[in-house]
């Protein structure tokens, strides 16, 4: 189904720190993948992003999460963790409808429903009597 494609985490360490740059730097959000018999879904973590900062694009043999977090204004006096945009990408096989996907997001994270083909979902026979 899917394998990432980019992936660029970053490191920090609690310290204090002056005001974050507003460089345009993303890391991989930490994702789930697990298959149905209809469907892959992708549960991607990304805290601070709204719908509004958020971006799925599924084309031919690609989707690609994307989500902006919206800094607050005020330097924390501690920081353990420092918030960042997020972006990652993943392949497509061809048995995927990408026609179909489906993304929500919902406390922090974000879940992609990625159809399979009605061609590769299982087809349940009747069987007649005699």
């Amino acid at each position: 189904m899917a394998t990432p494609t980019t992936d660029t985490m970053t490191t920090t360490t609690p310290a204090r720190r002056e005001a974050p740059s507003r460089a345009s730097s993303a890391i991989a959000p930490s994702v789930d993948i697990y298959e149905t018999d209809t469907q892959f879904v992708v549960l991607a973590d990304m805290p601070g992003v709204t719908s509004e900062g958020l971006e799925v694009i599924a084309e031919r043999d690609s989707l690609v999460i994307r989500g902006r977090v919206e800094r607050p204004e005020a330097t924390p006096d501690y920081q353990e963790f420092e918030l960042a945009d997020y972006s990652r990408a993943f392949t497509l096989t061809e048995d995927l409808d990408t026609d179909g996907v489906q993304a929500a997001l919902r406390d922090g994270v974000l879940r992609v429903e990625i159809p399979k083909s009605p061609r590769v979902q299982p087809k349940k026979i009747p069987v007649r009597t005699e």
